[in-house]
């Protein structure tokens, strides 16, 4: 009786075991199939539109960074032709503060300082201009992220109106399809499953309970066996002591 005991108890832990793996089979299914589903709506409602302008914004943030990096260079570059100039002027007053006393080396030289004047005038002409084109670059694209930022921000709020208009149709939907399916399980799965599992319990008791007459018959004839030979040895004893 205790070895059908324990077959039996066995038995129940397998089919909860089975039962339990096959409820986690399900789930992670459900939750591949929610997750497409999360795409699809994600398409259909136009989110995909907003992801698009969610890395527009990240790209337009690295090309505003990239063009104040160059406008900070060309501020530089400026800067140095400034001094570059200044340093020139400086040297030709000099010069000019003595011109009743120049030699022929100071007439060169204010010759060559003239000539290099006029260069570094129009190199500190062309950094200034690449200054203002930089910072005119930095403000196009500055205003080019609001822009796309603004635009962000109205398809963000066109999608979430699109589904607070649908979500009073879709929790009703859902609400439906939840009754029906607690209905539909309560009117067909769980008696079939009952009836079903109550057919497979007492296959498995009749199982068990033949396994149990073929053992417990198997365990009589030894012991009708082991009697009969005592009956055979107490007659032979019989018969020496008489």
């Amino acid at each position: 009786l205790d070895e059908l005991k324990e077959k039996l108890l066995k038995w129940v832990n397998d089919r909860a075991f089975h039962f339990r793996r096959r409820a986690d089979n399900f789930t992670g299914a459900t939750k591949v199939r929610l997750s497409g589903l999360g795409a699809e709506l994600n398409k259909v409602t136009g989110y995909e539109e907003i992801d698009a302008l969610k890395r527009q914004v990240v790209e337009q943030e690295a090309r505003i960074e990239t063009t104040r990096q160059a406008a900070r260079t060309a501020k530089v570059n400026h800067d140095e032709a400034v001094v570059r100039r200044s340093k020139s002027q400086r040297e030709v007053n000099d010069l000019l503060q003595r011109k009743s006393s120049w030699t022929d080396e100071d007439v060169i030289r204010f010759t060559s300082l003239v000539r290099e004047d006029h260069l570094l005038e129009q190199e500190e002409a062309r950094a200034k201009l690449a200054v203002e084109e930089a910072e005119n670059a930095v403000e196009n694209e500055f205003t080019e992220l609001m822009r796309s930022i603004l635009a962000r921000y109205h398809e963000e709020q066109v999608w979430s109106d699109k589904i607070r208009s649908a979500s009073t149709y879709g929790q009703l939907a859902v609400l439906g399809l939840n009754m029906f399916v607690f209905i539909l399980a309560i009117i067909l799965v769980e008696p079939w499953k009952r009836k079903r599992l109550a057919q497979t319990f007492e296959k498995k008791v009749e199982e068990l309970n033949e396994e149990y007459k073929e053992m417990l018959g198997d365990n009589m004839q030894i012991i009708q066996k082991q009697l009969e030979d005592q009956a055979v040895i107490i007659a032979a004893l019989t018969a020496a002591v008489a």
